[in-house]
C-alpha cells in the first residue's frame, strides 16, 4: 500500500493542486465529501478518516478497486513531504 500512496502523492501533489488538496484534507468543517484529483479521488468519511482510490473512467463492471484508508494527520504529513521535495511555495503547517 505504500506504493499506492506514493503514486497518489506523485500524481496529485503539485503547484496547482497543493492548496486545494491541503484545505480539503485539513478542514474540520468538511466531515463528508470527495475531492477529485487528476487521477485519484479522496473520499472523506469523517473529519479524521479518508479513503483514497484511483479514478477509473468507464469501468462500470469493476468488482474491486485498490483503495487506501488513511488518517488525516498522516496524509497531511505525506502531502507536506512531497511538497518539500518539489520545493513548493507557501507550504502549510499541520498545527495551524
Amino acid at each position: 500500500m505504500e506504493e499506492f500512496l506514493r503514486s497518489f502523492l506523485e500524481d496529485e501533489v503539485n503547484r496547482l493542486t497543493y492548496a486545494d488538496l491541503w484545505n480539503f484534507v485539513k478542514s474540520n468543517s468538511i466531515c463528508r465529501g470527495t475531492f477529485e484529483g487528476q487521477s485519484h479521488i479522496i473520499m472523506k468519511i469523517s473529519s479524521n478518516q479518508l479513503i483514497i482510490y484511483k479514478l477509473n473512467i468507464g469501468m462500470e463492471n469493476t468488482k474491486c478497486r485498490p483503495a487506501l484508508m488513511v488518517a488525516k494527520n498522516y496524509l497531511l504529513k505525506k502531502i507536506n513531504s512531497r511538497a518539500y521535495e518539489l520545493q513548493l511555495p507557501d507550504i502549510q503547517n499541520i498545527l495551524d
